[in-house]
């Protein structure tokens, strides 16, 4: 009997078995649920620190360095680590490593031992993030993948502002501290429930040629009543990842300007992202109490919630959707400023906090989102990863950002006024991005695989011939 062959495609997208796909999105949510809360407690606590320590706000900037520098390494290092031994692998060592090293800033003493842990947590921090999103992707029906991912940040939110409120009310009862022992205990059990339940991308198998065997045991989860004959093989329709560098397939096929306008969207809105965070508590506590700094920092989080607003956006009317985002979203930032000067009531200025943190993090989100949709499987979470460590070096320049112009001492209204004017380039950069893949798509040969990021057809490219 002849060889049956079954594109996998067909699988994922007609699956029956939504309980597989709902508990692998639970589990993606709680990595970002854990890596969002470690991630965001330096800020939480940044304020407390230079209290306790008695030190200058400027000289907290290599601490932020240090977050940004780990999550840039965490994001590369993972993302290429997990195209050789699988997401799932890569995901349950990124999440340990974080939780592990987030409980032991705790215990940091001074600037040198907390930068060292920080970095080292932010490695696992930058890892886990583009592996769960990858692994969320490979399961997800091609006409939704936007909205499943930015589904995922619901997750993030959850632990960006629940870290929040949790700070509020424990950093001046229980410490500063125990913000960090919380992230770090939650995070390693999260990480052991992994290890027992997190599957691994059935794409990435087809991908890497595992057996069929273990290809089957999946179909068989996602479609219970689906009858595998003898014989039936299944495939994918993406070329496997010949000899050579991973990262080296991002710059061909014609892919070069489409990778470097989104990692320059990304870095520019990385800009105003951290620079808010890192920088708005410290800037707040000179204006009001330590657990209401808290509370309004969590309203910026707040913004990452609607993430899932942006992918279902893009799944209809693509990237143009954070093009406006990014333009529009420099306005709340810079009143940010002018309504601390003002001295505008709570309520004033929560509410510009939280469309900031919408525009900044939900815009953001939908980038990240569309990482995951315009490369094919076998560069997938490289390209995601490599995305997350270029768009790094624009969060780098946020804290820098911020130290610059406390030391110049700019006024504060003027120091938002400028922080917003990434948020600008970011806009013009995700236009750009937006045409870009418009031409590769009117590009494409009749044949080529594709992803599809909302309606549209965006071309994934081929490996090339081996040399």
């Amino acid at each position: 009997m002849a060889n049956k062959k079954v594109d996998i495609a067909d699988i994922i997208d007609f699956q029956t078995n939504w309980w597989f796909t709902g508990s692998t999105m639970l589990l993606c949510c709680l990595v970002l649920m854990v890596d969002g809360f470690d991630n965001q407690a330096i800020n939480y606590t940044s304020a407390a620190i230079i209290r306790e320590w008695e030190i200058e706000r400027v000289l907290f900037t290599p601490i932020f360095w240090a977050n940004i520098l780990g999550w840039m390494t965490g994001s590369l290092t993972f993302s290429m680590i997990a195209d050789q031994i699988g997401r799932r692998n890569a995901t349950i060592f990124a999440t340990v490593l974080f939780s592990g090293f987030t409980y032991a800033m705790s215990h940091a003493t001074g600037l040198w031992d907390l930068a060292i842990y920080k970095f080292i947590s932010s490695v696992g921090v930058g890892g886990a993030m583009p592996m769960a999103i990858a692994l969320v992707a490979d399961y997800t029906h091609s006409k939704y993948r936007g909205l499943f991912i930015t589904l995922l940040f619901i997750g993030y939110s959850a632990g960006t502002v629940g870290g929040g409120f949790m700070a509020a009310e424990l950093i001046l009862t229980a410490g500063w501290q125990s913000i960090f022992q919380i992230g770090g205990i939650v995070g390693l059990v999260v990480a052991g429930l992994l290890v027992f339940t997190l599957p691994e991308s059935v794409r990435y198998l087809l991908v890497q040629g595992a057996p069929q065997d273990k290809v089957h045991k999946y179909v068989r989860r996602m479609k219970p009543e689906y009858v595998i004959e003898p014989g039936t093989e299944f495939f994918i329709k993406e070329a496997k990842k010949q000899a050579g560098v991973p990262i080296g397939y991002l710059f061909k096929d014609g892919r070069a300007l489409m990778t470097f306008l989104l990692w320059f969207a990304l870095g520019f809105s990385f800009v105003t992202h951290f620079f808010i965070s890192n920088w708005l508590p410290i800037l707040l506590s000179d204006y009001m109490e330590l657990d209401d700094v808290n509370r309004i920092k969590a309203m910026f989080q707040l913004g990452a919630f609607f993430g899932f607003v942006f992918g279902w956006l893009i799944d209809r009317y693509g990237i143009p959707v954070v093009t406006v985002t990014k333009l529009v979203g420099a306005i709340p930032v810079a009143m940010i400023g002018l309504a601390l000067v003002s001295e505008v009531n709570t309520f004033t200025l929560v509410a510009i906090t939280l469309l900031s943190g919408i525009c900044v993090l939900g815009g953001t989100i939908g980038l990240n989102a569309i990482s995951s949709m315009i490369y094919p499987t076998f560069i997938r979470s490289t390209g995601s990863g490599a995305a997350f460590a270029a768009a790094r070096i624009g969060a780098l320049c946020g804290p820098s950002l911020g130290a610059l112009l406390i030391y110049l001492e700019v006024p504060v209204m003027w120091m938002f006024v400028i922080g917003a004017v990434p948020m600008l380039l970011s806009g013009i950069c995700a236009y750009g991005l937006s045409r870009t893949v418009d031409v590769l798509h009117a590009r494409k040969p009749p044949h080529s695989e594709h992803v599809d990021v909302g309606e549209r057809e965006v071309p994934a490219g081929h490996a090339p011939a081996r040399t």
